[in-house]
Formats: C-alpha cells, sequence, structure tokens
C-alpha cells in the first residue's frame, strides 16, 4: 500500500512506500512511530479540552471558586515528574530542530520535531486537567489520564525498540530522551493507579481525609500549605495580598490569621518538648542542656530540606558560566570560520556532544539552568525564613514561661535585668532568626569556592590555582578582621545595652527628672555613652570596610595574576571562551567570598545569644512546692495545649452547610464520610462555689486541687511550721526565721512593724516567693484561692473596667458593690469614659491612691478565699482609707467570711483585726489578739497608743450622731453623682477613654521630606561625594570589562602573531587590566569610606535630636505614649539606621549604576537589545510597582506590631508577683502568643511576598539572558559581532539575573528602613516645654519662699478641661501648708504649676515677685525642692541617687540619711554610699526608697519645699519622727504638704481644702475645725 506521507516524514521519503500493517512497516517504521506518539498526544488534547470545558461550563462546578485544594496522593511527585518531563520533552524539541538543520540540509523532515510538539503542549493542558481533578475531587478524572500515561509510555516504549534496533546508543541524545521519557510516563502511572486505588476503590486502607482546621477558619488566609506545588514555589496563592495592597492601604484584619502549624503555640510545644528530651539526655550526662541540640531536634528535618534545595540551587548555579565558554567557543567558530565545519556527520541524529555545543542550545540551557537554580533558591530561603520565624516564636514564648517561674531575687538583686531579660525576647531571638536565615552558608560558601577554583583550574588550569592562592593569603587578614569585628561588636553592644538602660531609666523616672531639673543630666550621660556606641561602631564600620576591600579586590587580584600567568605557562594567548568563562566564573566567587564575614559575624553573634540564652533558661526559679493551693504549671515543659484560643474550639454549624457538605472557606466541593465531630475542652476541675455578702450573687469557680497532707484544722486558712526563708538560694541565714504562724479562715489578720522589718518578706514567703530555708508553707485545700494587692500597684494597660475584673466574668452587681467600697465611682465619674476609660503604661494617668483602690478593688472582686494586701491604705487619703476598710474588707470580705492577711501601718485599724502579727528583724516579735498583746507586751502597746494618739492631735470630740450625718450627707451627695452619671452613661462614648494614642502610622510612599531629613543629617555635599565616587568605581569596572574583551579579541586574532608581538600585547593588555582594576577598587574602597564615616555621623546627630526633643516633652506626652513605644524608637529603629540603612542605599546606589552600566553594554555589544529591553523593563516596572506599595506598608505593620509583645513582656516582668498569686499565667500566656502570632503575621508575609518578588523578577532576568543570547548568537551567526563582545554582554546579563532581583529588594528595604527615620522624625518633631524665659532670678532666689498664685487655670492638655479653676492664693514665707481635698480635687496638680509641668492657660504664679512663666525652666525646677508620691531610685551607687551632681561633701549626705531614718540601714551595707542601687530600687522596700527620696529632698535646701504624700509607704511611728524632724528642719522655709493622713497635717499653719479644682476652704486648722459645716473638719473626723 503507497501512502503519501512526504508532508510528515519529508520529500523524497520512503518510509511509507508500501507500507504493510507488519512489524517493518510500524514498530520499525520511525515515521510511523513518530505519527503514532503525534496521534496519542493530540487525541489526548483533544479530549482532555472537551473533558473540560464540558465540566466546566455545564456543570455545577462552573459556580466553584477556592483558593485552597486538599491534594490527592503523589500531588508532589506527580508535579515534579511533570517539570522534569516537560523539560524532557523540550530537549527532545530542540534534538528534532538540530537533527532536521544539521542532518537534512535543504529539506525538512517534520516527523523529527512535530511528536514532540504535540507532547510539549499537551503536557501542560495534562497539568491543567489535574489541577482540576483535584480542585473538584474528581478522582474518577484519573481514568483519562491513565489511559494517555500508558499510551504515551507505548508510544515511547516502541520508539525506543526501534532505535535500538537501528544500532544507536547512548551517545544519541534522541534515544536517551526517549528512555527519560518512557520513565517518567512509567511513574506516571504509578502514581495514577495509586489515586484509583486509595480514592476510588478505597485499597491499602486508605480513610479519606478530613480537612485541616485551618481550612474551616473563614480568616486563615495563608494558604501555602492547601494549594498546589506550582504555586507553592511560585507563591501564586499569595497574589490576593498584592493586589489588596495595590488597591488600598493595608490594615492587619486584611491579613486574617496564620495556619495552626504557624502559630507560637504549636512551635512552643515543638521546642518545648526537643528541650525537654535533650534535659533528660543532659542529665544523664551531667551536662547542661543544648539548645543547639534542642534546636536540632525540633527543626532539623525542614532545614535539612531546606539544605538539599539550597544545595541544587548551587549546583546549577555552576551551569551559566561553563555553558558561558561554550557559547562564545560556538560564536568564534561562527565569526572566524572552522576548517571541518563542512565535514559530513556520521551519526542520523545529533549526538549528546554535538548538541551541548550548540550555542542557541546553550543559551537555552543557561536560561533553564538559572530559572531552576533561582527556583530552589527562592523556596530554599522561604524555608529558612519561615522556620526562622517559627524558632523566633518559640524562643519569644520559652523565654516568656521561664520569665513567669523566675526567682523574684534573680530580678530584684540586679543577677539579671528586666533590660537583660527583655533582651532575650528581642537582640536574642532575632539573633537566632538571622542565624537561621544564614545556617547553610556555613557549609554552602566553602563549597562554592571550592567547585569554582575546580572549574577555574579546568578553564586556565595551573595558572587559576597561582592565582587563587591570594584567596588563602587573604584569609588569615579576614580571620584577623573578623577577630577584631568580633570584639568590636561586643563592645558596641555593651555600650548600646548601657545606653538603652540609661534611656529606659530616664523614661521610666521622667516625671522625676523633670521635676528636678534633672533632665540635662541623664541627657548628657546618654549622649556620652552614646559617643562611646559611635565610636566602637565606626571601628567595626572600618573593619567592615577592610574587610568589603578585601572581599571586592580579591577576585580582581585572582583574576588579574591568572590571567598574567596563563600565557606564560601554556604559551596560548587568552582568548574571548577562556577569559569570560573565567570571569563569570571570578563574579561567582564575589558573592561566598562577601558572605564570609558576614556568616561569621551571624554565627559569633549566635553563639554569644545562645550562651545567654542557656544561662537564662537554667536560671533558679521559684519553687513549685505543693503548698494546698491550685497548681501551678512548673518547669519549661508547659502544655500549652491547655490554652485553646478562641477560635480553637469549633461548632457543627461553622463545619457544616445545610446538607452536611464539609465547608472549606466557604465552599463544599465534596461529601465528607462523617460529620465533623464538635471539638469538646474536657475540664477536670472540681466546681466549687464561692459566697459573698452585700449585693454579690454566687459564682461558680473550677480550680484544679491535689491531695494535700492532713492535718490541718479548717479554722486555719494558712499555716506556716518552723519556717526559715531567704531570698537567695544558695544564702547561708535566713531573712525570716523562726517563723510559726496560723492563720484564722475567714477572719481579718494584720501584719505590723516598722519600715524593713519584714513584713513583705512574710508575705512573699507565704505566696511561695521566697526560698525556704527550712519547714513548710500550707494552705487549707478547701480554701485555697488566692488574691493578692501588692505594696506598688500594679496595673496593666488595660481599661479601669479590666484591671478590676482581672479575667474574671463580669457580673453587675458584684462590679457595682466593689466599685463602691473602694470609693472609686467618682473616680469613675470624673474619667471621659467612665470605667472603660483606658489606663496608662503602669497607671500612669493614675494617682497613687487611685491605681492601689484599684489593685484592691480587684482582689475584692476575685473569687478568691483568701485575699492578701500589701499596706494598700497608706497611699490613700484617710476618709477614701476608712470607707475602703469599712466597706471593702470589713463587710465584703469579712462579712463573706473570707481570709484577710492585711499589712498595714494605719494603727488605728488593729482594733478590728481578729489577729495581730508583729514582725521585727524578720521573726515574729508578738501574735494574738489586740487583748492579748496589750497583755503580754503592755510597752509596745503603749507605743501604740501613743502614735495613735499622735496622728489624732487636733481631733475635736463629736458624737456619734454628728458623724452619721456627716457619713450621711457624703452618701448622699455620691449617689446622686452616680445617678446623674447612669444617665449620662448611654451617650457616652467610650472612644473617649482612649488615653494611650493609637501609635502612628504613616500610609503610602516614604515622603521627599523624609529623605531630605536623612541627607540634611548625613550632609548634602557628603551623599553628592558618595554617589559620585560609587558612579566612578562601577564605570571603572565597565572600563575594566571592556579592556579584557579587547585583551582576549587580540588573542583571537593572534594566530600568525610572533612571539615578541604576543609577549608585547601581553604586557601591553596586562598592565592596562592592573591599573584599571586597581583603580575600580581604590575607588570602590573610598566611596565605602566616605558612607562609613558620614553615616555614622548622621547616625548620632538623628539619635541625639531624638533625645533632645523627647527628653524636653512636656509630661503629658508620656502620659499617652508607652514608654516601650519611645524606647522602640532608641532601640529597633536606631539600631536599623545605625547598621543597615546607610549600607541599603549604598547598595541601592551601586546597583542602579551596574544595572545601566549592563544595559549600555548590551546596547553596544546588539544594539537591537534596546528594543527587548524596553518591554522588558515594563514589565519590570509594574511588577516592582506592584510588590512595594503592599511591602511598604506589610514593614510598616511589622514594625507596629512589635511593640505590644514587648509591651505585655514587660507589664508581665513587673507584676510576676500578682500574677502567680492568681495562678493567672494561662491568660497572660494567651495573650503573649497571640501578640507573637499578630506580630508574626505581618513579618511573615512582608517576608513570603519578598519570595513572590523573587520568582518574578529572577524569571525577567533569565528572560533577559535568553533575549541577550539569542541576540548575540544571531549576530554572532550572521559575523557582526566579536565572539569577546558575545562574552562581554552574556556575562552582564548573567549578573543583570542578580540585580535586577536586588534593585526592587534595595528599593523595598530602603522605604521600609526610611520608616525608622519617619517614626524617628515624628518624636524628633513633638512639641516641647518652653524652656526659655525673659529673666535670669538672682543667684539666690527665692530667698524668702513667698509664693502669690493670682487667678490660676491649668490644664494636663489643650484638648483637656482644666484641673485647676480660677484659683487665687498666697502662700506666705515659711509657712507650713497642708493641702487637703478628695482624689482628683487638684491637690497634685497645684503643685505640679508650681514647677510648670501642666498648661497654665490663665492666670500666674509670681515666687518672691517673680512671674515663673520668665523664669528659664531648667532654672525655675532647680530652685525648688519635692518629695514625690511615687518613689523612684536610678540604678547607680546611693550616692548618686542622692546627689547626681557631686555637689554635696559626704558628710551632708549622712546627715540627710540620718534625718530620713537611713542611715543604719546604709551603714550596714558593705559599700557605705557606693552600695549599688538595682534597678528600680528594688534591693530596697518601697518604705525605704520613699525614705530615700526624702534624704534627695533635704539635701536640695531650697527655701520651698513640697512633699506629695511623701510618707505614705512608711509606718505611723517613722511618719510621726520624720514629721517632727520636717517641722524642725525647715522651720524658716515654705513647705507644701499633700497628705492621705489629714492627722499630719493639722499642725500646719494653714489649711488649703481643694474640690474640682477650685479653693473652697483656706484658713488656719483650728478656726476650720470649729467650723461646724467645714470639709477639713468632716475629713479628719472621718480619719478618727
Amino acid at each position: 500500500m503507497d501512502v503519501d506521507m512526504d508532508w510528515f516524514c519529508g520529500e523524497n521519503s520512503t518510509d511509507f512506500d508500501y507500507f504493510q500493517w507488519d512489524l517493518d512497516s510500524t514498530v520499525y517504521n520511525m515515521c510511523f512511530v513518530d505519527l503514532l506518539s503525534a496521534g496519542i498526544q493530540t487525541v489526548f488534547l483533544v479530549l482532555t479540552s472537551l473533558l473540560l470545558l464540558i465540566v466546566g461550563c455545564c456543570t455545577s462546578f462552573r459556580r466553584y471558586s477556592s483558593k485552597t485544594l486538599i491534594q490527592f496522593p503523589g500531588h508532589d511527585i506527580r508535579w515534579v515528574v511533570f517539570f522534569v518531563l516537560w523539560v524532557v520533552l523540550l530537549a527532545g524539541l530542540a534534538e528534532g530542530i538540530v537533527t532536521d538543520l544539521t542532518r537534512h540540509a535543504g529539506s525538512t523532515q517534520p516527523h523529527l520535531y512535530v511528536p514532540a510538539i504535540a507532547s510539549f503542549v499537551t503536557l501542560p493542558v495534562a497539568m491543567v486537567y489535574y489541577h482540576h481533578m483535584e480542585c473538584w475531587q474528581l478522582p474518577h478524572m484519573s481514568w483519562l489520564l491513565l489511559l494517555y500515561w500508558v499510551a504515551a509510555a507505548g508510544g515511547e516504549a516502541v520508539k525506543t525498540v526501534d532505535m535500538i534496533d537501528q544500532g544507536l546508543d547512548y551517545t544519541i541524545l534522541r534515544l536517551d530522551v526517549a528512555i527519560a521519557s518512557l520513565v517518567l510516563y512509567t511513574i506516571n502511572i504509578l502514581v495514577e493507579l495509586t489515586i484509583i486505588f486509595t480514592k476510588i476503590c478505597g485499597c491499602c486502607g486508605y480513610e479519606e481525609p478530613i480537612p485541616h482546621r485551618d481550612l474551616r477558619k473563614n480568616d486563615m488566609y495563608f494558604y501555602h500549605e492547601y494549594v498546589n506545588l506550582p504555586s507553592r514555589i511560585s507563591f501564586w496563592w499569595l497574589n490576593w495580598l498584592l493586589k489588596t495592597g495595590y488597591e488600598k492601604d493595608l490594615e492587619l484584619p486584611d491579613l486574617g490569621k496564620l495556619s495552626e502549624d504557624e502559630g507560637a503555640k504549636h512551635h512552643y510545644e515543638l521546642f518545648s518538648k526537643a528541650y525537654e528530651k535533650e534535659k533528660i539526655r543532659a542529665e544523664k550526662k551531667g551536662q547542661v542542656p543544648s539548645i543547639w541540640r534542642t534546636f536540632m531536634t525540633a527543626y532539623g528535618k525542614v532545614m535539612a530540606w531546606a539544605g538539599l534545595l539550597k544545595f541544587v540551587g548551587d549546583s546549577l548555579g555552576f551551569i551559566s558560566p561553563v555553558a558561558l565558554g561554550g557559547v562564545v567557543s560556538y560564536a568564534t567558530v561562527q565569526y572566524y570560520g572552522s576548517p571541518d565545519s563542512s565535514t559530513e556527520h556520521e551519526d542520523p541524529f545529533v549526538t549528546i556532544t554535538e548538541f551541548f555545543t550548540n550555542g542557541f542550545v546553550l543559551v537555552a540551557v543557561m536560561f533553564l539552568a538559572s530559572a531552576a537554580r533561582l527556583a530552589t533558591l527562592q523556596y530554599h530561603y522561604f524555608l529558612v525564613i519561615r522556620e526562622s520565624v517559627h524558632a523566633r516564636a518559640a524562643i519569644q514564648t520559652f523565654v516568656y514561661e521561664k520569665s513567669l517561674h523566675l526567682s523574684s531575687w534573680t530580678i530584684s538583686s540586679g543577677e539579671m535585668t528586666m533590660g537583660q531579660i527583655t533582651n532575650h525576647m528581642s537582640v536574642d531571638a532575632n539573633t537566632l532568626l538571622y542565624f537561621f536565615q544564614t545556617v547553610h552558608y556555613i557549609w554552602s560558601v566553602p563549597y562554592q569556592i571550592a567547585v569554582i577554583l575546580l572549574l577555574l583550574y579546568l578553564e586556565l588550569g595551573y595558572a587559576a590555582l597561582i592565582g587563587s592562592s591570594v584567596i588563602l593569603l587573604t584569609a588569615p587578614i579576614q580571620a584577623v578582621i573578623g577577630t577584631a569585628m568580633s570584639r568590636v561588636q561586643k563592645g558596641t553592644l555593651k555600650y548600646s545595652d548601657d545606653r538603652l538602660k540609661k534611656s529606659n531609666e530616664l523614661l521610666q523616672g521622667m516625671k522625676l527628672l523633670k521635676l528636678y531639673g534633672w533632665e540635662e543630666i541623664f541627657c548628657s550621660a546618654i549622649q556620652e555613652v552614646r559617643l562611646k556606641e559611635i565610636k566602637k561602631m565606626f571601628r567595626g564600620g572600618m573593619l567592615m570596610v577592610a574587610t568589603m576591600g578585601v572581599v571586592q579586590s580579591t577576585p580582581i587580584i585572582v583574576t588579574l595574576v591568572s590571567f598574567g600567568l596563563y600565557p606564560y605557562l601554556y604559551n596560548t594567548p587568552l582568548t574571548p571562551e577562556v577569559a569570560f568563562s573565567s570571569v563569570a566564573l571570578f563574579n561567582q566567587l564575589n558573592i561566598p567570598l562577601m558572605l564570609v564575614p558576614m556568616v561569621i559575624g551571624f554565627t559569633v553573634n549566635t553563639m554569644v545569644s545562645v550562651r545567654r540564652l542557656r544561662k537564662f533558661f537554667i536560671a533558679a526559679e521559684i519553687e513549685g512546692k505543693e503548698d494546698g493551693r491550685p497548681r501551678f504549671k512548673w518547669g519549661t515543659g508547659i502544655d500549652y495545649k491547655g490554652d485553646l484560643d478562641e477560635d480553637d474550639v469549633m461548632t457543627k454549624e461553622k463545619d457544616m452547610n445545610s446538607s452536611g457538605d464539609v465547608q472549606v472557606n466557604g465552599h463544599s466541593p465534596f461529601k465528607s464520610p462523617e460529620v465533623f465531630p464538635e471539638v469538646k475542652v474536657k475540664d477536670k476541675r472540681a466546681p466549687r462555689k464561692y459566697r459573698i455578702s452585700g449585693d454579690f450573687e454566687t459564682h461558680e469557680q473550677e480550680i484544679t486541687l491535689d491531695e494535700m497532707p492532713s492535718g490541718m484544722s479548717d479554722e486555719v486558712a494558712i499555716k506556716i511550721t518552723n519556717g526559715g526563708f531567704s531570698w537567695e538560694s544558695d544564702s547561708s541565714e535566713p531573712y525570716l526565721s523562726n517563723i510559726n504562724i496560723e492563720i484564722p479562715t475567714g477572719k481579718l489578720t494584720m501584719v505590723a512593724g516598722l519600715v524593713g522589718s519584714g513584713k513583705s518578706s512574710l508575705l512573699s514567703a507565704m505566696l511561695g516567693e521566697m526560698v525556704t530555708v527550712s519547714g513548710n508553707v500550707l494552705y487549707n485545700k478547701d480554701q485555697s484561692k488566692v488574691s493578692y494587692g501588692a505594696q506598688k500597684a500594679w496595673l496593666q494597660n488595660n481599661t479601669l473596667r479590666d484591671n478590676i475584673l482581672f479575667g474574671e466574668p463580669y457580673d453587675g452587681n458584684r462590679y457595682q458593690s466593689v466599685v463602691e467600697a473602694c470609693a472609686l465611682q467618682p473616680d469613675i465619674d470624673i474619667l471621659p469614659a467612665g470605667d472603660m476609660t483606658e489606663i496608662g503604661e503602669k497607671g500612669i494617668n493614675l494617682s497613687g491612691g487611685q491605681k492601689q483602690r484599684i489593685s484592691v478593688a480587684r482582689s475584692i472582686y476575685s473569687n478568691s478565699d483568701i485575699v492578701i494586701l500589701d499596706d494598700p491604705l497608706s497611699a490613700l487619703d484617710v476618709h477614701v482609707g476608712k470607707q475602703l476598710f469599712q466597706e471593702g474588707i470589713i463587710k465584703l470580705l469579712i462579712g463573706a467570711n473570707r481570709t484577710v492577711v492585711l499589712v498595714t501601718h494605719q494603727l488605728q485599724y488593729l482594733q478590728h483585726a481578729d489577729k495581730v502579727i508583729v514582725v521585727d528583724d524578720g521573726k515574729i516579735k508578738r501574735q494574738g489578739t489586740l487583748d492579748e498583746i496589750k497583755t503580754t507586751d503592755p510597752e509596745l502597746y503603749a507605743q501604740w497608743e501613743e502614735t495613735i494618739n499622735l496622728t489624732d492631735d487636733g481631733d475635736e470630740e463629736r458624737d456619734d450622731e454628728e458623724e452619721k450625718e456627716t457619713v450621711e450627707k457624703e452618701r448622699a451627695k455620691l449617689k446622686k453623682q452616680i445617678s446623674l452619671k447612669e444617665g449620662e452613661e448611654k451617650g457616652k462614648d467610650a472612644s473617649k477613654g482612649d488615653l494611650i494614642k493609637k501609635e502612628e502610622r504613616e500610609t503610602g510612599s516614604v515622603s521627599l521630606h523624609i529623605y531630605m531629613a536623612y541627607l540634611k543629617a548625613l550632609r548634602i555635599p557628603a551623599a553628592i561625594a558618595i554617589i559620585v565616587l560609587s558612579a566612578l568605581a562601577i564605570a571603572a569596572t565597565a572600563v575594566t570589562s571592556f579592556w579584557l574583551s579587547a585583551w582576549s579579541e587580540a588573542g583571537a586574532n593572534s594566530t600568525n602573531a610572533t612571539t615578541e608581538e604576543i609577549k608585547e600585547d601581553l604586557v601591553y593588555y596586562l598592565s592596562g587590566y592592573a591599573i584599571l582594576s586597581v583603580t575600580s577598587i581604590c575607588l570602590g574602597v573610598i566611596g565605602m569610606t566616605f558612607n562609613t564615616v558620614f553615616s555614622f555621623r548622621a547616625a548620632q546627630r538623628i539619635h541625639n535630636a531624638l533625645l533632645y526633643n523627647i527628653v524636653h516633652a512636656p509630661l503629658r506626652f508620656f502620659d499617652t505614649t508607652p514608654v516601650g513605644r519611645i524606647l522602640n524608637r532608641f532601640s529597633n529603629d536606631t539600631q536599623l539606621i545605625d547598621q543597615r540603612l546607610s549600607q541599603t542605599l549604598i547598595y541601592l546606589v551601586r546597583i542602579l549604576f551596574y544595572l545601566l552600566t549592563a544595559i549600555i553594554v548590551n546596547v553596544i555589544a546588539v544594539p537591537p537589545f534596546i528594543a527587548f529591553i524596553i518591554p522588558v523593563a515594563v514589565v519590570y516596572y509594574f511588577i516592582q510597582r506592584f510588590f512595594i506599595t503592599t511591602s511598604r506598608e506589610l514593614q510598616r505593620l511589622d514594625n507596629i506590631n512589635k511593640s505590644p509583645v514587648f509591651a505585655h513582656f514587660s507589664e508581665t516582668l513587673g507584676g510576676l508577683s500578682t500574677i502567680r498569686a492568681y495562678r493567672d499565667e494561662r491568660r497572660f500566656r494567651r495573650k503573649l502568643v497571640n501578640a507573637i502570632n499578630t506580630s508574626n503575621t505581618a513579618f511573615l508575609y512582608f517576608q513570603t511576598a519578598n519570595r513572590w518578588l523573587g520568582v518574578r523578577l529572577d524569571f525577567v532576568g533569565c528572560f533577559v539572558v535568553l533575549l541577550s543570547g539569542i541576540g548575540c548568537m544571531l549576530s554572532s551567526v550572521l559575523g557582526s559581532l566579536e565572539p569577546s563582545l558575545v562574552g562581554l554582554s552574556l556575562s552582564y546579563s548573567l549578573s543583570m539575573t542578580a540585580y535586577l532581583n536586588w534593585l526592587v529588594r534595595q528599593v523595598a528595604d530602603t522605604e521600609t528602613q526610611m520608616n525608622s527615620i519617619e517614626r524617628v522624625e515624628y518624636y524628633t518633631n513633638v512639641a516641647n516645654e518652653k524652656y526659655g524665659g525673659k529673666i535670669k532670678p538672682p543667684a539666690k532666689w527665692p530667698s524668702e519662699g513667698d509664693i502669690q498664685i493670682e487667678q490660676l487655670s491649668a490644664r494636663y492638655d489643650t484638648e483637656l478641661d482644666p484641673v485647676l479653676r480660677n484659683v487665687t492664693i498666697r502662700f506666705r514665707k515659711g509657712e507650713k501648708i497642708g493641702i487637703c481635698g478628695r482624689t482628683g480635687s487638684g491637690k497634685s496638680s497645684l503643685t505640679l504649676s508650681l514647677f510648670r509641668m501642666i498648661d497654665s492657660f490663665a492666670g500666674r504664679i509670681l515666687i518672691d515677685g517673680i512671674d515663673i512663666s520668665e523664669v528659664p525652666l531648667i532654672t525655675l525646677r532647680s530652685r525648688l525642692a519635692i518629695i514625690p508620691q511615687d518613689p523612684v531610685l536610678f540604678t547607680g551607687s546611693i550616692r548618686f541617687n542622692l546627689d547626681p551632681l557631686g555637689v554635696t561633701s559626704d558628710d551632708e549626705i549622712w546627715e540627710a540619711l540620718e534625718i530620713a531614718q537611713l542611715k543604719s540601714v546604709v551603714m550596714e551595707l558593705d559599700g557605705k554610699l557606693d552600695s549599688n542601687v538595682s534597678e528600680g530600687g528594688e534591693n530596697f522596700s518601697v518604705g525605704q526608697r520613699q525614705l530615700f527620696c526624702l534624704a534627695r529632698a533635704f539635701l536640695r535646701k531650697t527655701r520651698i519645699l513640697v512633699m506629695d504624700e511623701a510618707t505614705a509607704s512608711v509606718d505611723m511611728q517613722t511618719d510621726a519622727i520624720l514629721q517632727s524632724i520636717v517641722a524642725t528642719a525647715f522651720a524658716d522655709r515654705t513647705v507644701l504638704t499633700i497628705a492621705h493622713r489629714v492627722a499630719t497635717i493639722v499642725d500646719s499653719d494653714t489649711i488649703l481644702v481643694l474640690s474640682d479644682g477650685k479653693v473652697i476652704e483656706y484658713d488656719t486648722p483650728q478656726n476650720l475645725l470649729s467650723q461646724e459645716d467645714s470639709v477639713f473638719a468632716s475629713l479628719v473626723k472621718g480619719s478618727t
């Protein structure tokens, strides 16, 4: 049978002449086999297209749309096989075309390439078909795929048999392609059978997977694990985020939540299990647990997989430089011709060698290798960055968990400061983050260097080895520089820590510093440390310049030596293929050499951080002894599984739609085998009811209690037997000794004693905060839930209501009862949003009394059996304290049979105690009822009576009826206020209660103003010089490349040259190359030096401007701005400006010039390249613009959401004893986990968006290589382009791939890092106080102390209501004025106005006749003295805390300490006046701290002294002594005293009573007490 198949088999083909259906005409007929293969592909193409069209358009699936899918078995294997098969088919297509062009000149045989075209087109359709099969969850569609794979494999098998029959071997590429295709089709058959057996037949015990819980959450958008492999590799699934960010400014809710596997809870559990396992191993071997081993156990598998990808990517990177040499060789042959170019080909098909020496093929190979390399590396980066985020989250939660159990002494002793512990959360966690991202460079850099040197040896022989010896010579230099950099880095960190520590203290004590006029002193101290830090960083910067100089010059020197020796060693001129292949390899050597110092630096820093973390992880913890209270989870292996998030518990309604289908992101494309069971949280706690009197309702609370040793009577709540307690675990002598007490159940036990006697320590021992040296503490297991009010009230940055509720459910009646009992309702009425008003950081916007009452209210509201209160009454006004005691403690607590342990200095309340414990010198001096103590120690009782009588002097006798009438009037007035407020409550805007302003966040691109701000700090002439030097360095590099091109071209044309001519050319070109290379290096080093010098100067200017402005900001700024937010500017933002911004900017400039150079080189080489590059540039522009818009906002969200993590951590550290007492660690832990997850959401999306960009720009870069290569090949074949220019053009094109990516990365990094300048600039422009003055008062002003206030009105902010209203009053010189009034009346505001701390918008204040508004602010504040309500001590010596200016003698300091009753305390210390004060003064009691502040004021010796509740935290006996001393020591000075204890001011010359910012009474105490309707009289009476 004669069939005309010339159209397919080619002209003059005889394959179908006399065709018969036998083996010879079919199986052994190549054209027939190719026709069969093409037919199979075509049929499947038609069938799959029709099936997709029918199912997708004519069924309900056309409405299906989901961003996720549930993967079939073998999903990833199938896609990998798809990709490999597609590349093999592409090779087959290229082989067919090359064979046709080289073996059949003048005619064509389509059968050589048409089947490959069909396969190449059909395979992507098969991929699309499979993708929809998974999306639609229709496994039966796999039958058609199976049929296709079998048919295609059959076709390839027949083709293989035919070629083997022809005697072809493995050197023939066509046979290799057929065999490879057969193997890959077979693998697809196996995968397809797996799906059929499992999904359709249900074999192999396969169960239909239930969709992951992540897929059932409508706000989980991080789909990475729930999309197909191509989408994961290309990050296509992230398109929704880029689109959203391009259309609008991103907000945090737009990002949704991360998947559970990305959450902090999951990775805490992972790390914790690994650490517990490591602890067991270490304990067996007597070692310290290794954090390195822990990381290997927790994250080793994923990191190993990432390492494999890194290895593959790095290996693929060697292909392009080698292929470049082949391309240039091919161009040389095409340009100059070859003697054997007309040789007949013996083989009927292209051989492997022939195929891979074809220039066009090699260009395609370079394109594919680059694309594959960059895809694997981008996915590697994604994996290591994601794991680094996981590791950071694990470390942060682990550090937090450890902190919850940390021994109190560890912090208070200064062994570990709060700043150091916070550094574990920030610095050390981030160091590990960066280490995870760079860890694979440790082996990758040596691997790349070794392979590159091997390839250079194969290219240049021994010349390359000799040249490469330069690397060995520079290694010691780099080692020395690296060691020096490590030392400098440690020094820098030391100064950075010191600076941040001082900055933190400055911010924490800002109110006191301003009151004393010391802000300039502390500002100067910080600037001194900053200068030392800058000097260290400058040394490090210059060492980095030296490193970069060595790194950048090494490849150039190696190239110079190698190219110079090559002609001498081999007597062969340098040719383009050798030169540019070697240059490409030398360029690749640049990156690993540049990475060496970075890797060393990260490794050194990580080792330091790991050592610090290891020390912290094994630090002493509080004891975990079972004492009968609800169990606190001990150790570091806390199970977070019990701490469910809100969305952890899911219901059927959320999981299922009405038809019972599984809901996946709102869609139900397939049926579930069973309904998802409702997740139930099993609560193992035994229920128990609590009783509370008054308006409180019964509330159930469930807790877990272990069995306790029996023997405790129900009448005893707490029992301490033979107790000896110490703060230090290794202390030889206990701080508390011989403690034997029983706290009666349901009774009031009061603890009394002098300042420093051990009262608070006794409570700490009860709470398990101290180390038990002997004896034990036991709680009655049936009455063991504790609430605690610390001596220094600890509040959260939350609403007032939430501070009281403290995690308890809201009960309106109970809540209102507590609020009224604690006298909080009038305060709530004053607040702008009532009890929904936000309380500032550490309660900064509340008075000491308000903070303490909220703390007590929290303790009362809590459903606890035992309430432990540490001296809460000292901070309260007398009548408020009396109300709280009577209504709160006696009525609500004792009335409900709740056990109360109360430390107090208010001895008048001892008569109400069921038991009194007297503590003295760490021992129980007396205990029993008041009558028993009166009997056993009449001397002590007499002292108490004398002290009580002393405080009651001036009280007038009043009968019970009159007292009752006064109290009723106050209550009626209070009820009226409440009722009025309730009527207004509906219209109250809760947003008014937001004291803490939302952190400022700019939107859109960074404004030009911000860039100009940095340039001004840098100095514009310096910036221009840096840019010019960078441009000249890049230009010198380009000229060097052209010189090399000319050199190699001369070598290619030197066939007929004499030896002398060759040597002359070598000397000429080598010397020129050397001069240009040295010039390029020098210009680069000079540019980097300029950049280093001026950028550090700019950083110093920026920091000092920020510091100066913050220090001089008004006090209101600190009330409304969390310290953590300000500190973030001095830490994260400053660190970024110091170390990264300048480097990013210089790299951006150099990359821009390099890309411009690359384009110019390509256009010179191939002028039509400009036509190709324009559309590429347009695509590039739109990609980068699309990306930067989103990237910028993600970075801003990331910056903003870092602060809450550290703010919560800092807040927790400040309230550890309270949290532990309440056993409330779970709630706080959950809050931290949520904060970390929120922070990581923006960060992980930002990093993933970078990978999204990287993949696309890498592809653009690869496309540039392809266009450049094809253009060069065509020009070379046409004889219009020299081979050397081919090499030059392609070498620049190859490097453009990386630089295009880096350009957008640097642009994005520049914008995001300029955000730090933006944030710093915002605070640098905050309005300042008016420090200047019109007049300079005399040196001894005020000499009299006369104060005249005229029609004064003042407010805390221009937007707030006045706190003082038209006050007119005069305080005469030497007068003692007592100021009283209830909380919020304006007492403290009046004294603050004397110091110009608040805005006096009307009226004036005259001191000795001088208007204080015209006096320089520092002068004014330095001429007054104040003892503030909140005692503040700074880290340093006692001497520094009392006299930071160093202007007083030791004798004067000792005298002040003696007056303040502290001389004996300081004398007992080893260092006396030079003894160290720990952070916040934690190594002294609160009372002692207040006495130090008293001594500090005494040293000032001014004519005017303000005492703002200065003795609130000392006992009454000490207070009485101090009042007597003050009266004597300041007899001739004006003293303004604000006191909670009205009795302490009854001896004043005059009394000022304020209410609502107005003066309501001002007279002598005698006159006021004689008036029946006097408010002062009622206050005195209320204190009795």
